[in-house]
């Protein structure tokens, strides 16, 4: 016999050649004629091969399939994607055949018969990503020689069926199974091996998951289906499931998928989850978005379970979920409330905290956000509540630690500012103000008390001793005569400091108290009930900060105090106390704070109307009265003492927005009439289904904010412009006639009108303005004194000179006042 030179064909490395005379002794004939020889064999059997089958590819295709035919032989790893098969080659099915024997010393690139891989040996086939198009696209019956595959991949290859009754039967050791993204419209789980842990049947055209003869063979039926008819299907190792983007309508209720970690069917018609997919002990994920869903089973005992996604679905009641889920999705739903999102027995421990770090709510019909649900979600980092029905968010989460992104646009809330429903670190302030944190130490320190977590506040936790006291009050006798006792947590005034400030004053002035020279007290943030022995300690105080207290009525003794400024923001405050009290009892004899009250800040009370005494006060420039919960400004609903009345003459300032008003009544018009020295006006977020036109002759306003209301007249644009074009647009929906009555009414309100029949009180009001203007030139020049003080520190001289601006400024404006009358 003569042996044939052996061919060499490891790609990148050039073929061994024998030595001739080798060659010669032994017999073997030429490598050059053998080679030719060789090659003409491979041409012949390559014809034949094409005409009993034709199959058109590139001889690149070629290529990549014999080499990945040599590497299965010598790995038993065959991958076959992106080939441009259109069907299976023969030569896959039986590995061992037609193998050139190599003599080389070198036999890992093409291993002899006796020692490559066959089919039954293969541990992974990919078939990926062609187009097969023969036998009615049904994938090879021939799969089942490949007993040893444990991966089996054919996405994206125009696969229409799939031998399940009989090669899937025979792969006893499959573990993954992907066949995602091709035309199947029917699967038979039943018949995989039980050892199969990872399925994708994502991205076909499914309507079933088992055999025809089965209830579920028709997506379109109407009946339920029958459990006894239905094959049972048990994957005791199924750990991924991935059904998504098809068009099932349901999935079998008899399953057995004890290990399954993840499941996936979102984009589908499913209108009901089984229970038997909801392993208690494995499942981590659950995403079923985007199909008809209802209601869901009880996930409260799916221990494991991190990941929800459930949004685009019909559901109108939110599921019960586990402590343990992090992430959970509801989007685009019908949910009402967010009530039902944990079970009792969890809700019924005050000390329960989810591990939520992410909820998206966003598109829903919620209402309200249940307080009791929300601040037990203190790893929350991400709330998306946009685009429902919310008409305010409770003040406790402002209070979470974690919160980051709270986005609350597209909904209908009046009681917060605009900009702060997409300015989440601003939000949770303004929330932290409007209510103390949560008991617990988890949760960000509340507004009225930076030092503790809970919000609560003890009764004159640190009352000072008689050292300190005097220390206070000496501080306050310099710069600007404050008297600070901020957020000193005091429920009264201490006795240590009530008999500093009642000693006798080295300075003899003021009736010849120490307390007589303190010009201004800041007690906010405290606990205090009233103010009455702090204001009868003080005669002379000019301001008074008493925010974000418990005060509910302000003390008789207030009225002989010339106030010029009175802020009692944040407080307890009803319009019967305000109307009672000296602010706003103007009689025929003004007491001395109505002839100097020019600011008052009473946001955030409980007035739930206007009191009239407020338009009698002569000098009042600046009213802040927003987040209370006035309804109307209708004259004579409370007895004749409440509504906007004809006055506020010298009013330049007034803000009445996050209220409930939805009757501005004759306000317009008296603004119009009463207030030329009107500059800014803010009725944002109210209840006013119209924008009265008459508000456009105010042409002295620099700024006027109307958004946040219910009204449908004006397009929103419009509103976010500025000043100008907004009294313009207005100005322009109102007849000619109209506007020249209103413009002859400014025109002859330039100035406040005189009452002849007051000259008395003119008189007095001319005294006072006279007395306030000694009072300030005098004030003047002793900060003016202090100021030469060479020993004053850098920070103290800052203080008084800012002081002293304010003095000039305010004595300025007394004088020009004085003119004026």
């Amino acid at each position: 016999f003569i042996l044939t030179a052996p061919t060499i064909t490891m790609s990148g490395r050039r073929p061994r050649q024998l030595n001739p005379a080798f060659a010669s002794a032994h017999g073997i004939a030429h490598q050059g004629s053998s080679n030719r020889q060789q090659k003409q064999r491979q041409q012949q059997s390559s014809s034949s091969s094409t005409s009993r089958r034709p199959v058109a590819r590139s001889n690149n295709n070629n290529n990549k399939v014999d080499a990945a035919l040599r590497t299965a032989r010598s790995t038993g790893r065959l991958n076959l994607s992106s080939c441009s098969l259109s069907s299976l080659p023969d030569a896959m099915f039986d590995l061992r055949s037609n193998i050139a024997i190599d003599l080389s010393m070198d036999s890992s690139a093409n291993p002899g018969s006796w020692q490559s891989h066959g089919e039954e040996e293969v541990t992974t086939l990919d078939l990926s990503d062609n187009s097969l198009s023969g036998d009615h696209r049904k994938l090879d019956e021939r799969l089942a020689k490949f007993i040893s595959i444990k991966i089996l991949r054919a996405k994206r290859s125009n696969i229409a069926e799939m031998p399940w009754t009989t090669a899937m039967t025979s792969l006893d050791n499959l573990l993954t199974l992907d066949v995602s993204g091709n035309d199947l419209t029917g699967a038979m789980l039943e018949y995989l091996p039980m050892t199969v842990r990872e399925v994708d049947l994502s991205k076909n055209n499914l309507v079933r998951l088992v055999e025809n003869n089965a209830s579920l063979s028709s997506s379109s039926s109407s009946t339920p289906p029958n459990n006894d008819v239905e094959p049972r299907i048990v994957l005791p190792n199924l750990i991924r499931l991935d059904v998504s983007n098809n068009k099932l309508a349901v999935l079998p209720k008899s399953m057995e998928v004890p290990s399954l970690q993840t499941l996936i069917f979102g984009n589908n018609q499913i209108e009901e989850l089984p229970t038997d997919l909801l392993s208690p002990k494995s499942l981590t994920s659950l995403e079923g978005p985007n199909n008809r869903l209802r209601t869901v089973p009880d996930l409260s005992r799916c221990a494991r379970l991190t990941t929800v996604d459930l949004g685009g679905n019909k559901l109108c009641e939110v599921p019960t979920i586990h402590p343990s889920v992090i992430r959970l999705t509801l989007i685009n739903n019908a949910l009402p409330s967010i009530a039902g999102l944990f079970s009792n027995a969890h809700l019924d421990s005050d000390t329960f905290r989810s591990g939520l770090v992410e909820l998206r709510l966003r598109g829903n019909k919620l209402r309200a956000l249940d307080a009791d649900i929300i601040r037990r979600l203190t790893h929350l980092t991400l709330l998306d509540a946009g685009q429902n029905d919310l008409k305010d968010v409770p003040h406790v989460m402002g209070y979470l630690p974690q919160l980051r992104r709270a986005p609350l646009d597209g909904n209908p809330i009046r009681v917060i500012r605009t900009p702060l429903l997409t300015d989440t670190a601003a939000l949770k302030v303004f929330l932290r103000k409007r209510g103390a944190a949560p008991s617990g130490p988890e949760y960000l320190a509340g507004e009225e008390d930076g030092t503790t977590t809970n919000g609560g506040s003890g009764a004159n936790a640190s009352l000072p001793t008689n050292s300190q006291a005097s220390s206070i009050v000496k501080s306050a006798l310099v710069g600007t005569f404050t008297l600070n006792l901020r957020g000193k947590r005091l429920d009264t005034l201490p006795e240590e400091i009530k008999n500093e400030l009642n000693s006798n004053s080295t300075n003899g002035d003021h009736g010849g108290t120490v307390g007589g020279r303190i010009k201004k007290l800041d007690v906010s943030k405290n606990s205090l009930k009233d103010l009455e022995g702090w204001l009868s300690a003080m005669p002379a105080l000019m301001a008074v900060d008493a925010s974000q207290n418990q005060i509910q009525s302000l003390p008789s003794c207030i009225g002989d105090i010339r106030l010029v400024e009175l802020r009692m923001a944040r407080n307890g405050l009803s319009s019967m106390a305000l109307s009672s009290s000296p602010v706003c009892c103007v009689g025929s004899q003004p007491t001395p704070l109505a002839n100097s009250l020019t600011y008052i800040d009473l946001s955030g009370n409980h007035l739930e109307w206007l009191p009239s005494g407020l338009a009698k006060l002569p000098l009042l420039s600046t009213l802040i009265l927003t987040n209370n919960k006035m309804t109307t400004l209708s004259i004579g609903t409370q007895g004749g003492v409440s509504g906007w009345r004809e006055g506020f003459k010298s009013l330049e300032t007034l803000n009445l927005s996050s209220n409930k008003i939805s009757d501005l009544a004759d306000m317009p018009r008296f603004l119009v009439e009463y207030c030329p020295l009107l500059r800014n006006l803010s009725l944002a977020n109210n209840e006013l289904s119209v924008i009265p036109p008459a508000l456009g002759v105010l042409r002295s306003l620099a700024s006027i904010d109307l958004r946040g209301n219910p009204q449908r007249g004006i397009r929103p644009g419009i509103l976010d412009r500025n000043a100008t074009e907004i009294l313009s647009y207005l100005r322009g929906r109102m007849n000619e006639e109209e506007l020249r009555g209103l413009e002859a009414k400014v025109a002859g309100a330039s100035l406040p009108a005189k009452d002849p029949s007051s000259s008395a009180e003119d008189n007095t009001a001319a005294a006072e303005g006279e007395k306030r203007v000694e009072e300030l030139k005098k004030s003047i020049e002793e900060v003016t004194m202090q100021l030469n003080n060479v020993h004053l520190t850098e920070a103290k001289k800052y203080a008084m000179k800012k002081t002293l601006r304010m003095h000039k400024a305010a004595l300025i404006k007394e004088e020009r006042r004085n003119r004026g009358r």
